[in-house]
């Protein structure tokens, strides 16, 4: 536990070391087009001209981030669900926890909102404009970058990570669309990430059910993450608590539903590393 809380402690101290070479390498590579112009950046002139256009893009950029964000995360949960119901019919449908649709979204939204705010101002000050006032927002210190790191292309670097980043991430979270579990009306579908071919668990096999309260992390505590865990007369075993969100209980339908097609007793358990092996069969 203590290695886990250096380590953690380490990677904490080293980002600000990482963000300042970032901009420090950003400045020497991709420095902003614009200072070969012999321009007084800094100068009042330019401020009292940009400042007013400052806050609107401030402001569009936070309303712009926020619809992406927002708009994406739901797009991707509903299809999905949407993906899970096109599967045979089932009696429950389980859906991975919704949190995984939220990183790619919100990455998306962060680096591709400023250049959209911008495209969209473009429309109603013109483009000349939106491109001078995008290189004072990278050349003078009296915007929103009031350092040494002024000079930055920022519209390019942001270009970048959404080619670098944000595509690639976006791939992978698209393969993950297809996750789901089905129960019912006599088996268990398990379709896992990528399109791989969805597992399926006969549940007149079953041979024991159990209701675990959560899992174990490394330290060997109890993280609760309630679960249902059927085991099967081939060996195999299913577990529910991988999809959905992190609830302290098992939904009653499913216990109700998975107990009534086996006909077992249901066991209890704090953990399925803490479920006894199946006894050989005879």
């Amino acid at each position: 536990m203590a290695t886990v809380d250096w380590i953690n402690g380490a990677i904490r101290a080293a980002i600000p070391a990482i963000v300042i070479s970032t901009l420090y390498l950003c400045r020497k590579w991709l420095p902003s087009r614009a200072l070969t112009r012999q321009i007084d950046w800094d100068s009042d002139k330019l401020y009292k001209r940009f400042r007013p256009m400052y806050w609107k893009v401030l402001a569009g950029g936070i309303i712009v981030m926020a619809v992406i964000a927002i708009g994406l995360s739901l797009a991707l949960s509903w299809i999905n669900s949407q993906i899970a119901n096109l599967s045979e019919p089932r009696a429950i449908h389980l859906l991975p926890e919704t949190a995984i649709w939220y990183g790619f979204p919100g990455f998306a939204a962060l680096v591709s909102c400023y250049e959209i705010t911008l495209q969209i101002g473009s429309l109603f000050a013109g483009r000349e404009t939106i491109d001078f006032f995008s290189d004072w927002m990278d050349n003078t210190s009296r915007g929103w970058i009031r350092s040494r790191y002024t000079g930055i292309d920022s519209r390019r670097i942001l270009r970048w990570m959404m080619a670098g980043i944000a595509f690639p991430a976006g791939i992978a979270t698209l393969l993950a669309l297809p996750m789901h579990a089905g129960v019912g009306p006599e088996i268990i579908e398990d379709c896992g990430y990528a399109f791989k071919p969805c597992r399926t668990y006969p549940l007149a096999q079953t041979v024991r059910v159990t209701e675990i309260a959560g899992f174990r992390d490394k330290s060997g505590k109890l993280i609760d993450r309630a679960g249902l865990v059927p085991d099967f007369a081939d060996g195999r075993r299913w577990a529910s608590a991988k999809w959905g969100e992190w609830n302290e209980t098992v939904d009653p339908a499913l216990v109700a539903f998975v107990l009534s097609k086996t006909g077992l007793k249901l066991r209890y358990a704090p953990a399925e590393q803490d479920i006894p092996p199946l006894p050989p069969s005879k």
